[in-house]
């Protein structure tokens, strides 16, 4: 018997050194650490057949520059770098992590109508002048108001975590933020008026579209599509355990740097809220209209030589989940 056990286990050792290993790129303390820690304490590279490696870096440039010099195989960006980085010559393509965006979030005391009211207000903008939410903002304006959202505020562009204490202290009037800032922002009472979605309508896109996303070689994900498809399967189950069981955020709030209850629900439900459950063609089209607007707003310093979306910046993968 206990022979039994020792080639069992051995059997079991060799499996695991045996499984292939992807090795992933992530801020420090970004939200994608949540659901790579939601994988591992659900066993989910495992049941896959796969090992992932997570490398934590210091910054976003940190993490691109380590999927461009080859020290990791996957990282996070959006599908406007990966066009970018195509259009010079790089094979990078995208897989949809998360449709959660920023929005414009200001102050309870302001009684505004539209964004017009907001005139000589300052206004922070997270993620500098290529912000893509501060992009869509301006394209916004444009459309709707025939001017600049940046004509109309003052801008005021720092880091997400100044930019919110800066809107508790009223120091600034609001702020457009990454999409967990704006969370905490709302579980202190702030308030949403003007979301991504309703900015998109009014362009004529119906989809919520998934503006981050997995980045990978194609070279490389061709070279091992199973590694890479069983990666993005995992990743796709885990987003339906953590829409599904309350339970395991508990397990992770460690990581959330929830201080209350008020932001811990709010951080789990904007997680929630930005899950992509499909990307097919009517996301990918949209997608292509997204990009236009931006180009135009946000020039070559933002898509580089794109003029429009690159052929092959989406990966085609159909993960097997029923939502």
């Amino acid at each position: 018997m206990k022979l039994f056990y020792l080639l069992t286990l051995c059997i079991f050792t060799v499996n695991i050194y045996a499984l292939q290993t992807l090795k992933i790129g992530v801020l420090a303390f970004g939200t994608v650490n949540w659901e790579l820690q939601a994988m591992q304490n659900n066993k989910l590279p495992l049941k896959y057949g796969i090992k992932i490696e997570i490398k934590k870096l210091a910054s976003k440039n940190a993490v691109s520059i380590a999927l461009q010099a080859r020290t990791v195989d996957v990282i996070v960006s959006d599908f406007i770098w990966v066009s970018r980085q195509r259009a010079s010559g790089a094979d990078f393509t995208y897989y949809p992590y998360s449709k959660a965006t920023g929005g414009l979030y200001i102050r309870p005391e302001l009684k505004i109508n539209s964004i017009l009211d907001l005139k000589n207000h300052k206004i922070g903008i997270s993620g500098g002048p290529v912000s893509k939410t501060w992009l869509i903002m301006r394209a916004y304006s444009k459309l709707k108001y025939n001017k600049d959202f940046k004509d109309i505020i003052k801008p005021v562009f720092a880091s997400p975590p100044i930019l919110n204490r800066k809107v508790l202290d009223s120091s600034i009037k609001g702020a457009i933020n990454f999409w967990h800032f704006n969370a905490k922002l709302r579980s202190k009472g702030m308030i949403e008026i003007l979301s991504m979605k309703t900015m998109l309508n009014e362009f004529g896109i119906k989809y919520d579209i998934p503006l981050i996303g997995w980045v990978f070689r194609e070279k490389f994900a061709l070279k091992n599509k199973e590694l890479i498809n069983s990666f993005l399967q995992a990743s796709y189950e885990t987003k339906k355990i953590l829409n599904t069981k309350p339970d395991e955020w508990n397990k992770i709030r460690h990581l959330m740097k929830a201080k209350d209850k008020n932001t811990f629900e709010a951080l789990i439900d904007g997680y929630k809220a930005g899950i992509p459950k499909k990307f097919s063609k009517n996301e990918k089209e949209a997608a292509k209209k997204i990009f236009n607007i931006l180009a135009k707003v946000g020039g070559s310093k933002l898509v580089g030589k794109s003029k429009t979306l690159e052929n092959g910046t989406f990966w085609d993968f159909n993960p097997n989940i029923i939502w």
